[in-house]
């Protein structure tokens, strides 16, 4: 049986927008100022100003949280924070989920997939091998709905790895390599 990450290993950001109702998660970073507990300062963590900044621009207004990768990554532990979230702060709905679509529940199980790809892969701590390969593309299965409204094919690539831990370990590579961690 593969490892599991464990309690209090790791921590992620959870970003919340009170205004247009949405719930993202960004990495966390241990490069700010140590603030006790196994938490550190995230003003430097070069994840967020891509989220905050889009957000901040259209004048939404709201906030960051941080949690325990091991029970965000439960499924369990997503429901119980998302329904906490969007009960406290968002007024019983969130983004997507207000026109039915299961968001949150189909993004869990594209994250327990890639959990379970990881596993596979031996758990690497840079890169994979099968990063971003055309074996992992999604590809939804909507031409005959685009066709008729119209639409060509979707040019959009989506992978398995996008919701896989790897990624953010390329995604700190790439940053590094750009000087964003000097």
């Amino acid at each position: 049986m593969a490892s599991k990450l464990k309690q209090g290993e790791d921590l992620l950001n959870i970003v919340v927008c009170y205004t247009c109702k949405t719930i993202e998660e960004a990495p966390y970073t241990k490069t700010g100022k140590y603030l006790g507990d196994g938490k550190y300062d995230q003003s430097d963590n070069p994840f967020l100003p891509p989220l905050v900044d889009w957000h901040g621009e259209k004048g939404h207004v709201g906030r960051i949280f941080d949690c325990d990768s091991f029970f965000w990554m439960s499924k369990e532990g997503r429901e119980s924070t998302l329904k906490q979230i969007k009960a406290q702060l968002l007024g019983g709905s969130s983004g997507l989920d207000v026109f039915g679509t299961d968001f949150y529940n189909v993004k869990a199980t594209f994250s327990d997939d890639a959990m379970s790809c990881y596993a596979l892969h031996n758990r690497p701590k840079a890169d994979c091998a099968d990063y971003k390969t055309d074996r992992k593309v999604l590809t939804p299965k909507t031409d005959a709905e685009r066709k008729d409204a119209g639409l060509g094919k979707s040019k959009v690539k989506t992978y398995l790895c996008d919701f896989c831990v790897v990624k953010s370990f390329v995604q700190k590579k790439a940053y590094t390599e750009k000087g964003l961690y000097n």
